[in-house]
């Protein structure tokens, strides 16, 4: 019996990337799912990939960086479930901009997407969760949480943003029998308006990252399930880092 079978999941940004792949995860492990994102087009078509395959999901179109949407999606995944099991915050955005030509709309962007969004559904579902006695929230950082690359000042100030956050959840919410914890990927290569592709760029993450490949979302399933699992319900405020080796490789 799968692990997850009738453990009610919900993932943002399952619309695609990391998210697209890790519904279609949860649902060959027969859990109940709920999937959002903005684009309702996307998350629809997870869902009837899904459903072909005789798993039912919901998708809920929701911009998670707006309270009222947030609460109408929780409200609606409460309705048909009547709980929460496990939360995925995997919706967010990348830019890249030199610092000195940042507009402030592009950081209030990154903010919203990235860090708010994040704090806003851990906070509507984590008062199901604490109510319940029991849950697993499983945030979504990066390895700019840790290192600096040029031109990505927002970027990782607000991915920066969401590993404090989980380790102050992880501690503030431990003694109620909630596990708050991200994954920070690596450079993982996914179906995108801009895909990582064979360029000098990434040629040059693979020389220097020590598994000599970048990373796909298969690599972030395990890790995500072993958070999602009661294998990791004494680890909280943790980020654990799926990258190849990349951050621990000290040479150039």
């Amino acid at each position: 019996m799968s692990r997850f079978k009738d453990k009610v999941v919900i993932i943002t940004g399952g619309g695609r990337g990391i998210g697209k792949v890790l519904a279609k995860s949860f649902a060959r492990e027969e859990a109940l799912l709920a999937i959002c994102s903005r684009t309702k087009k996307q998350i629809d078509e997870v869902a009837e990939e899904c459903a072909k395959d005789g798993h039912k999901i919901l998708s809920i179109p929701c911009d998670v960086s707006k309270q009222d949407e947030v609460e109408k999606l929780v409200k609606e995944v409460m309705k048909e479930y009547n709980r929460v099991d496990i939360l995925i915050n995997c919706a967010g955005s990348f830019m890249m901009s030199p610092s000195l030509l940042t507009d402030i709309s592009e950081i209030n962007a990154m903010y919203n997407n990235n860090y708010l969004g994040t704090f806003l559904m851990s906070q509507a579902v984590g008062r199901i969760m604490i109510a319940q006695g029991y849950g697993k929230i499983i945030n979504m950082a990066s390895l700019l949480s840790f290192i600096a690359f040029p031109e990505r000042a927002s970027y990782a100030a607000s991915k920066g943003a969401v590993l404090q956050l989980t380790r102050v959840l992880g501690v503030e919410w431990a003694d109620k029998g909630i596990n708050v914890n991200a994954i920070a990927p690596g450079m993982i290569k996914i179906e995108t308006p801009h895909p990582i592709d064979k360029t000098e760029f990434t040629s040059k993450i693979e020389q220097r990252v020590p598994a000599k490949r970048v990373g796909t979302p298969n690599d972030i399933v395990g890790p995500i399930f072993f958070l999602a699992s009661e294998d990791s319900n004494y680890i909280n405020g943790q980020t654990i880092v799926v990258d190849g080796g990349w951050l621990s490789y000290g040479y150039l």
